[in-house]
């Protein structure tokens, strides 16, 4: 994985008393996060980062710290980081709350562990492990944001600092700005007189006569607000008809409250004695809605809005290359990887010419001398295989989602594989001549004939010393469609059954994955060669073939000029066929 940007809940902060800030471990090394979502892929992974794997900004500041992942909000920025270090334990950091109702509130929730952790907005390279795991490789701390939950199960908070001033109530009061103490909700006229002044968007403050006299007002409208939802408006002819809403955000009869979850009597009371101004600004806009009957033309239609409505590009449906195919004749033989490239040879012994042994012993006489001769082994020369693709400038800077360099990446690797098995099957193809066989299945065999025929051949392998080596089998696509077609001639039924094998030598696998024959697992293996003509299956021992194959090595702005530049990978592959004992062919003819 190239150039991937990932955001995820990964460590913990803490509160400590004496300034505004919030202090922790952004980023532990050596542990698995849950999972998280790439933004660019919309694909979801593991991660874990290691020493060494995350570079920080040289400017601490350059890392703003906003709340739940919202970098677009300017009122969610919350604060910036004041320090960044690396340590065994991981990235540390300490971020600086800025004096805002929402880094107020910020600093409190974290001080009453309702806020436990810090969330890390990384970019950078990452490589797919094994184990699932997005391992860092090269990655750079981008931002940062405060949550409620970790995705590290070991990072909790650690340190939260709120000022001295702010302690006791951290809220600031909406009327008047200022932070009124335990069990004072009474305003003072002067600083609510000049936070007004200042602020001509606050909300107006109600008395207790004003608001009892829009009470008593209201309650004589309600009666009238009731009895207009059961007006009901003829439809005619004409060009104009009265817009109605069917649900209004208040509900006056019934038991049920309304769908929005507000109530007429509660947003009143907190508009007239709080000062609510969002309570307020819902009742004018109910009574506005409720008492001025509007009049529309006919309606809109989509073929109206094409202009400022344009298609939309999904890049979560991105639709690249199919699967990458399977290697079962790789993933068997495969010993490694390649340390060096420099061609090697083994020895072995020479099987036909050595007679080293014992035999019965005659008294007074010296046995005779017996015979270890050993041979040379072939050569083994690493071949190499390398792609190119030249990229403009233009469409790496236009970038694109998914990435364009990530795209080619991921070609290359999917035509590794596939290389990595064709080169396998092509080395065990070539040695075919010299491999003993198991069982020949000439031209016009049924199904069942045939099965017989391998499982005889299975037979004779337990009267051969070794023969216990062999250990699965792989299947060329004639004779293994032959094998899973294969019928009883008296009763018609699967001689290796799906379902409920029963008195069978063997059964096949949900989807015909594989097959199972005598105990012996036979394997489907394209990479064996196309339909038609006298193919040849295998089962082998997994030492009798040795393959290995270096990591694909990544070349990246290769001759850059003006123009562009080349992208382009290179790898390492190595084979031979060790020990053609350790295989027996199944020879088939349809």
């Amino acid at each position: 994985m190239s150039k991937t940007t990932v955001t995820f809940a990964m460590a913990g902060f803490a509160v400590t008393p004496g300034e505004r800030s919030l202090t922790g471990l952004l980023i532990p090394y050596g542990e698995v996060s849950g999972f998280a979502t790439d933004p660019t892929t919309g694909k979801s992974h593991k991660f874990s980062f290691s020493d060494g794997t995350v570079m920080l900004p040289d400017d601490p500041s350059d890392i703003v710290l906003n709340y739940g992942h919202d970098t677009q909000s300017l009122y969610m920025q919350v604060g910036g980081a004041t320090a960044l270090a690396t340590s065994a334990q991981g990235v540390e950091a300490k971020f600086s709350i800025a004096e805002t109702p929402e880094g107020d509130r910020v600093l409190a929730l974290a001080k009453g562990k309702v806020l436990k952790a810090f969330s890390a907005e990384v970019e950078g390279d990452f490589t797919a492990g094994k184990d699932g795991v997005m391992h860092a490789t090269a990655a750079i701390l981008t931002g940062a944001a405060v949550v409620r939950k970790p995705a590290f199960a070991g990072a909790q908070i650690t340190s939260v600092a709120a000022s001295a001033a702010d302690e006791g109530s951290t809220m600031k009061c909406t009327l008047c700005g200022a932070i009124h103490a335990d069990g004072i909700t009474t305003c003072d006229p002067a600083v609510l007189a000049a936070f007004t002044a200042a602020n001509p968007g606050t909300p107006v403050a109600f008395t207790k006569a004003e608001g009892d006299a829009l009470m008593a007002t209201v309650q004589a409208q309600s009666a009238t607000i009731a009895q207009l939802q059961d007006i009901r408006i003829p439809v005619g002819p004409g060009t104009a008809q009265l817009a109605v809403r069917e649900e209004p955000i208040y509900r006056f009869a019934g038991s049920e409250p309304a769908a929005s979850g507000f109530d007429f009597a509660t947003d009143l009371l907190a508009a007239g004695k709080d000062g609510d101004g969002a309570a307020l600004a819902r009742l004018q806009k109910f009574t506005a809605e409720r008492f001025a009957p509007q009049f529309v033309d006919q309606p809109t239609t989509t073929a109206d809005t094409n202009a400022i409505n344009p298609s939309q590009y999904r890049p979560d449906m991105f639709l690249g290359q199919a699967p990458v195919p399977i290697s079962p004749l790789y993933d068997y033989f495969v010993k490694g990887s390649l340390g060096s490239v420099t061609p090697f040879f083994w020895s072995k012994l020479d099987r036909t010419n050595t007679d080293v042994g014992v035999a019965d012993h005659v008294e007074d006489v010296n046995p005779e001398s017996r015979d270890l001769v050993t041979a040379a082994g072939a050569t083994v020369t690493p071949v190499p295989v390398s792609g190119r693709v030249h990229i403009t400038r233009e469409v790496a800077d236009q970038g694109g989602n998914p990435v364009v360099s990530g795209l080619v990446w991921s070609e290359f690797e999917r035509s590794l594989k596939i290389a990595q098995e064709t080169k396998t099957a092509a080395l065990i193809l070539a040695a075919m001549g010299s491999i003993t066989a198991l069982a020949t299945v000439p031209t016009a065999t049924s199904g069942l004939a045939a099965a017989g025929l391998v499982e005889a051949g299975m037979v004779d392998l337990q009267f051969i010393p070794d023969g216990y080596r062999f250990e699965k089998a792989f299947g060329h696509i004639d004779l293994y469609k032959s094998l899973a077609g294969a019928v009883l001639t008296t009763t018609g039924e699967k001689v290796y059954p799906i379902i409920a094998p029963s008195n069978r030598d063997g059964s096949t696998a949900e989807k015909f994955a594989h097959m199972d024959i005598a105990g012996y697992g036979l394997y489907p293996a394209a990479s064996l060669g196309v339909t038609g003509g006298t193919k040849n299956s295998l089962l082998a021992d997994p030492t009798a073939v040795h393959v290995w194959s270096s990591g694909l090595q990544r070349l990246d702005k290769l001759m850059e000029t003006v123009a562009g530049w080349d992208m382009a990978a290179f790898a390492y592959f190595a084979g031979v066929v060790y020990d053609t004992t350790g295989l027996r062919k199944i020879t088939y003819t349809p």
